[in-house]
């Protein structure tokens, strides 16, 4: 069942210790989060599994295999999908072509078959629209398939991201914040989006969020960061009932409770 696993994994930038000797597991078919005050170097670990930040010291393993030194690219084609706390999206494409990119690193065609349009490029771009437009329809977003993101709804662009991470089927999804943003109907729909896609693609799910009743209605396990420390890790209730967990977090966890 273990899907991705972090041994003792540390990162310094300038001599600050942002993440320290975090340690997890997450399972296949699994929905976790990494929750932590501001600073707590929740987005540093994102960054360190998906290859955008090298650990400084430990190992990352995928699948049962070493990952620690590879690049981000390459971790896209093993399976790890992600997306970001600020969102990225293409204004200068449509909707469609924003989810089509995301594509670019499976495409077997070469230049030679680019150039002369040849049959294999004809077929492959077929292909491509339909997955691409097949993901649109799951997340509800076909009706804006050719409009361009900057015109949308912020709360649509960060579904579009959802479709663009999601359309190289990642076997891991990294979800940065989800619900920033979003008003509490938004929030809702995305919590049964999040276990539709769980439950009809087989993901495992691992999400960095602040909005508590989301992490606490849809995880089953939670890790907690304090200072680039893992200070606790278990279930939903489990987490609120941890000392030291309310001592760094009481805020937020309290409303839940």
């Amino acid at each position: 069942m273990e899907l991705l696993k972090l041994e003792s994994v540390s990162k310094s930038f300038g001599g600050v210790q942002a993440v320290h000797e975090v340690s997890l597991i997450q399972n296949k078919d699994e929905i976790t989060a990494i929750i932590g005050p501001n600073g707590a170097g929740k987005t540093t670990v994102f960054n360190l599994i998906s290859g955008i930040y090298q650990q400084d010291a430990g190992k990352i393993f995928f699948r049962g295999m070493d990952i620690s030194e590879l690049a981000p690219h390459r971790r896209c084609a093993l399976g790890i999908s992600r997306t970001f706390q600020n969102i990225r999206l293409f204004n200068n494409m449509t909707v469609l072509e924003n989810v089509k990119v995301s594509y670019a690193n499976h495409l077997t065609y070469n230049f030679f078959d680019e150039v002369f349009r040849t049959g294999k490029v004809k077929k492959e771009e077929r292909e491509l629209e339909e997955r691409a437009f097949e993901y649109l329809k799951l997340l509800y977003l076909d009706v804006y398939a050719s409009s361009y993101p900057g015109n949308l709804p912020y709360g649509i662009q960060r579904r579009l991201e959802l479709a663009r991470a999601l359309l190289p089927e990642p076997n891991l999804l990294l979800l940065d914040e989800p619900a920033a943003g979003l008003n509490p109907s938004e929030i809702r729909e995305l919590m049964e989006m999040i276990l539709n896609l769980q439950h009809t693609k087989k993901l495992s799910i691992i999400i960095v969020e602040h909005h508590m009743e989301l992490v606490m209605n849809i995880c089953s396990r939670i890790h907690v960061l304090d200072f680039g420390k893992k200070i606790a890790e278990g279930t939903p209730k489990e987490v609120i009932e941890n000392e030291k967990v309310l001592q760094a977090y009481l805020g937020d966890l309290g409303e839940v409770c």
